[in-house]
């Protein structure tokens, strides 16, 4: 109970600094490495991906991997087109 609350906390704590990066003008990719450390709280705490068994872990790991791999097609895709 207590890593649920702390997580909790920490999230809040994520989102405000995102918040406040977003309107001081701070890159995207400041945004971007806030939300994905938000989404491995979320995966390891919540989702109790840490205690799982490996097959839940795989299933994780290669859906992150293909949003990767469709974000990297797209960003190939726009930056070829001339």
């Amino acid at each position: 109970m207590k890593s649920i609350v702390l997580t909790f906390v920490a999230l809040i704590v994520l989102a405000a600094a995102s918040w406040i990066a977003s309107t001081a003008g701070a890159p995207a990719a400041v945004s971007l490495v806030i939300a994905g450390v938000k989404a491995l709280a979320i995966a390891l705490v919540f989702m109790e991906l840490s205690r799982a068994h490996i097959v839940p872990r795989v299933i994780a790991i290669v859906a992150v991997l293909f949003v990767l791999l469709l974000c990297l097609g797209a960003l190939a895709d726009v930056s070829l087109r001339t």
